[in-house]
This record gives structure tokens, C-alpha cells and sequence, in this order.
């Protein structure tokens, strides 16, 4: 049922999808803005709101940004003009949904972040979500640890200006500053994508440079690096991170190929995002931040993670 419904979420790009409210629940009807819809993690949160939502008996409805930030201005633009009742978002980029928030905010549409933080975050109701520099930090950590804080080590980056890329790099670099052994020889984005990852990481190692381990900004592209360091049987050279434990990341990690991942508690993130929403169209005092904590999960522990 989960990967149906994922499907037609997908396909709904521009055009709302509606999760109708609970018989004789308030109605309420709140917008989901998904930056996109194309990988584990991204269809895991907006599971998460949908759930949350039939369970408070708020009418959901559904946007796929596709990754453009102004498609995903443009829609919350068009929501607030029909009359939505508050909108959560995952933004594209913290910089371009700037327009939007501030829209929301002149006309009194509570807007609530989950996961990305825009850049004027003040004109929000809330922000749900992680400390991506902490997250960038824990992976990273968990890096220097297995190489003993000495090596050459190969960056997979998510898009450029996102709140993610930016938090978890500058976690990155606390961590490489403290570990001056330990030096990034590659450093590309393949915004979040598999695929890209892959090509990218084929690439870097056809260039002969010498990589011990490669950390990567979402599960996603640590999947698409260990399958180009194991399609050239690197894989006992070659140590390979992830983070947002999506399930075929904690297959991998389970098996020994993926060394370890990161969980962003990307559910109760979503969760907890329509939990403010729902309380501050009910007219409570909400906080301005809510941070869900993140852990580090490699072989000893995979097995409290999977489902």
C-alpha cells in the first residue's frame, strides 16, 4: 500500500492531492510541499504527514516542487490564493522560498519548515526538523574514527544552497579541521541522486586518485558511490557513508557493503510537523524550532533500525 500511494503522490507534480478528514473532525485543510518526490527519504516524510494528518482529521493536500524552487513558490503562491489554512514545507532551497514565506506570513497563513529551514526563517511559524550540521558532524566523525583520522576522502554533496548541503558541509568541515590527516580529494554535488552519484563516483575512481572513504549528504548517493566502488572491487579499500537511513541503506549497512548511516528520524520529523501546524492553527504558542535527534547507525546497531 506504502509504495502505491507513494506512486500516486508522485504523479501529482503541480496538482493537489487530497487525504479527506476524518468524519465530524474540524476542517481543516493544510498543503504539504514536498521539494520533491524521488527518492526514500523524501516519499518517508510526506508518508509521515499524510498519516499524521488522517489521524488529527486534517485534508491534506500534496506538491511535488520537482526541484524547482520557483514551481514550489508558485504553488504555495496559488494555495494561499484558494484559501489553504496553513502550509508545511520542505524547501527546495533555503534562498528561494524566501517569496513564499514572506507571502505567508503577510497574509496570515501559518507556514510551519519541516526538515530545510529557509533563509528568512523568522517569518515562519516553526521550523521541525534536525541539526544538519550536527548530522554532518556524526557522519563525518564516524568517518574519521574508521580511518583513524588519516586518508583521502571523497565528498558527495546534496544541491547547492539547501539547508541540508549547507548544515551537513559545514559539519563536514568541523570534523576535517580537527583531523588534519584526513584530506577531501574529490568534492561534487549529484543533488541527492542515485544516478549521479554513481557516474560521478566511476568517474573520480577512473581517475586513479587514491580514496579511502566517501561520505555522502543523503543515503541516495552513498547507494550510487558503493555500487561503482563495488562494480571495481574496491570495496575492501574504500569505506562508504550515508545518512538518512532509508531502508535499502539499512539492507546495505545489515549485509556489511554500506559502513554506516545517519538516521534523521525523518518520520517523526514529519509527524511532529503537522503536530505544530495542527496547534497553531488552534490558535497555541508554538515553538519556534523543534529538533528531533539524529543517530549514527552501523552493523552493531542496524538491527534496532530495520523494519
Amino acid at each position: 500500500m506504502k509504495s502505491i500511494l507513494a506512486k500516486i503522490v508522485v504523479v501529482a507534480l503541480f496538482f493537489p492531492f487530497f487525504v479527506p478528514a476524518a468524519s465530524g473532525a474540524a476542517e481543516r485543510s493544510v498543503a504539504l510541499c514536498m521539494s520533491h518526490m524521488s527518492n526514500a527519504f523524501t516519499i518517508e516524510m510526506s508518508d509521515a504527514v499524510r498519516k499524521r494528518a488522517a489521524e488529527l482529521g486534517v485534508t491534506l493536500i500534496v506538491n511535488d516542487g520537482n526541484k524547482d524552487a520557483a514551481r514550489q513558490v508558485g504553488q504555495i503562491e496559488s494555495l494561499i490564493a484558494q484559501g489553504i489554512d496553513g502550509i508545511i514545507v520542505e524547501a527546495v532551497s533555503v534562498d528561494g522560498i524566501q517569496p513564499a514565506v514572506n507571502l505567508a506570513k503577510e497574509t496570515g497563513v501559518p507556514l510551519v519548515t519541516v526538515n530545510q529551514k529557509a533563509t528568512n526563517q523568522e517569518n515562519a511559524v516553526s521550523f521541525v526538523g534536525v541539526s544538519h550540521e550536527d548530522g554532518g558532524e556524526l557522519e563525518m566523525a564516524e568517518a574519521a574514527k574508521a580511518i583513524g583520522g588519516k586518508g583521502n576522502v571523497a565528498l558527495l554533496l546534496g544541491p547547492m544552497g539547501s539547508d541540508a548541503q549547507i548544515g551537513r558541509s559545514a559539519g563536514y568541515k568541523k570534523v576535517l579541521d580537527r583531523n588534519p590527516g584526513m584530506q577531501v580529494v574529490f568534492e561534487q554535488t549529484a543533488n541527492w541522486d542515485t544516478e549521479a552519484a554513481l557516474r560521478l563516483m566511476e568517474n573520480w575512481l577512473q581517475a586513479g586518485t587514491k580514496i579511502d572513504v566517501v561520505v555522502a549528504q543523503n543515503d541516495g548517493m552513498a547507494l550510487g558511490a558503493l555500487k561503482a566502488v563495488e562494480d571495481a572491487q574496491l570495496q575492501k579499500e574504500i569505506k562508504v557513508y550515508g545518512l538518512d537511513a532509508v531502508p535499502d541503506a539499512l539492507a546495505a549497512v545489515k549485509d556489511g557493503r554500506l559502513t554506516g548511516t545517519v538516521s534523521q528520524n525523518t518520520s517523526a520529523q514529519g509527524a511532529k510537523s503537522v503536530d505544530v501546524m495542527v496547534d497553531a492553527l488552534n490558535g497555541k504558542q508554538v515553538p519556534k524550532e523543534v529538533i528531533v535527534e539524529q543517530m549514527f547507525i552501523d552493523k552493531a546497531n542496524v538491527a534496532k533500525y530495520l523494519k
